[in-house]
């Protein structure tokens, strides 16, 4: 039960960030791509220092449990889910894409702000219900994969704000918040077979390369250097001291 009231705090500071990135806060005081720059390049850090060392951890448990049906024995199984997951993720991004219809920018329609957020709160759906089943063997600390999830919400926060802001003031950010919430719970209810956790996990791990990569990087004019190399360095200094 302890560990349940841990997690569950966890999700609710996670729906916490998901209500009001963008609204209030640092983000109007130093500026929100600052503060978006900054979330990126910590999220980068997390990717480099502790996600990619996780998944291969995550493909050796995913190996060892024995899918002899898989081809090559799901030796790639978790690294196939992450591809999965950057895959589904730039696929999502595509639809963001402005588009010129006679020299005026197409606007975001509802079908598109509900894709988003119905892709998007799946995402975060399994990543609060792996804050309840993480993986003993791959995440050494709760706080430091809270962190870390808390950095990459911001990014997604920002990010749907940045393309529906009123539809995501309005509606969607409550949508993603009943997503977290209800993963955490689906969590506490359910166990799902470790290979599936495993898969899941790979899914994830693919998602937050392709958020962070579609975020922050592609915006060149619009990213901010310094914040950016702040957050990243910044961030890996902590996750290496805290190892």
């Amino acid at each position: 039960m302890a560990v349940n009231i841990e997690t569950l705090m966890v999700a609710l500071v996670l729906s916490s960030i998901l209500l009001l990135t963008g609204k209030f806060g640092f983000a109007e005081k130093i500026g929100s791509r600052r503060a978006l720059s900054m979330a990126a390049g910590g999220s980068l850090a997390y990717i480099f220092i502790d996600l990619l060392p996780e998944v291969n951890a995550a493909a050796t448990l995913f190996r060892n449990s024995r899918l002899t049906s898989l081809p090559y024995d799901g030796v790639y199984g978790v690294n196939v889910a992450m591809l999965v997951g950057f895959l589904c993720f730039y696929a999502l991004a595509e639809m963001t894409t402005p588009r010129a219809h006679h020299g005026q920018a197409h606007k975001a329609t509802m079908k598109v702000f509900w894709a988003h957020t119905i892709g998007y709160g799946a995402y975060i759906g399994v990543i609060g219900y792996l804050l309840v089943h993480s993986l003993a063997e791959v995440e050494e600390s709760l706080f430091l994969y809270a962190l870390s999830m808390s950095l990459h919400f911001m990014l997604v926060g920002f990010g749907l704000r940045d393309l529906h802001a009123a539809e995501y003031d309005r509606i969607g950010r409550y949508v993603l918040v009943v997503f977290c919430l209800g993963g955490w719970l689906t969590g506490v209810l359910f166990d799902l077979p470790k290979p599936l956790v495993l898969v899941l996990f790979g899914f994830v791990s693919g998602g937050v390369i392709a958020v962070t990569g579609i975020v922050e990087l592609p915006k060149n004019s619009e990213g901010r250097f310094f914040p950016f190399i702040t957050g990243a360095l910044g961030y890996a200094l902590l996750l290496v001291s805290c190892r």
